[in-house]
C-alpha cells in the first residue's frame, strides 16, 4: 500500500508540475514554419524574418508579453518587380525603415478566442491597434486582423497606389513551442 501511494503521490506531482509549466508563464520560441501572409485588393503575399519575445499563458494574461519584429526587406509577392518596388520609398521603404514591431500592451479573452492591445510601428509610424487571435494547447497562434495602410504613412505612388486599396488583410498561424534554459 505505501509503494501504491508514493507511486500516485509522484504520478500527481509531476502533473501538477507540467500543469504549471503548461499554464505557467513561460518564454516560448517561435518556431521556423510559421506563415505570415498579407493580401490586399491587387496583391498577396509573405513576410519571413519574424523574431522576438513570447511570454503567453491563457491562465495568466496579466503578465503574458509578445513583442516581436518582421523584417520588412522579406516581403514576397511572387513577382520579383513587386517586390523591389514594395521595398523602394514608393511603399515600406526598407533601408530606413527596416523592421515591423508589435509589442503588446495588455489582452483579454472573448468567448474561445483572445485579444491582444498593443503598438504596431510600420514605416516610421506607431499605432494602436488590438488583433485577435486563437491559441492551441500545442502553443500555435493563429488569427486574421486588418490595418489601413494608409494609417501607417504607407501611401504608395501614383495610379498604382489606388489599386491596391487601403485595408491590408494580414492572416499569421504562428507555432511555439517552450524556450529551453
Amino acid at each position: 500500500m505505501k509503494n501504491i501511494t508514493s507511486t500516485l503521490f509522484l504520478l500527481l506531482f509531476t502533473l501538477s508540475t507540467f500543469g504549471i509549466v503548461y499554464y505557467g508563464l513561460a518564454e516560448r520560441k517561435i518556431d521556423s514554419n510559421y506563415s505570415l501572409k498579407f493580401s490586399t485588393r491587387s496583391t498577396d503575399g509573405t513576410f519571413s524574418g519574424l523574431s522576438g519575445t513570447v511570454v503567453f499563458s491563457p491562465e495568466q494574461l496579466e503578465g503574458s508579453v509578445i513583442d516581436v519584429s518582421v523584417e520588412a526587406r522579406t516581403i514576397v509577392t511572387g513577382n520579383s518587380k513587386k517586390d523591389e518596388h514594395a521595398k523602394s520609398s514608393d511603399w515600406l521603404d526598407v533601408t530606413k525603415y527596416p523592421n515591423i514591431k508589435f509589442k503588446s500592451d495588455s489582452f483579454s479573452k472573448e468567448g474561445e478566442s483572445y485579444l491582444v492591445k498593443g503598438t504596431m510601428s510600420l514605416h516610421g509610424v506607431s499605432k494602436e491597434v488590438t488583433i485577435p487571435f486563437s491559441y492551441s494547447k500545442k502553443g500555435d497562434f493563429t488569427g486574421t486582423f486588418a490595418i489601413n495602410r494608409s494609417d501607417f504613412g504607407v501611401t504608395g505612388v501614383g495610379m498604382k497606389a489606388k489599386f491596391i486599396g487601403e485595408e491590408i488583410e494580414i492572416t499569421y498561424n504562428i507555432p511555439t513551442s517552450l524556450k529551453e534554459e
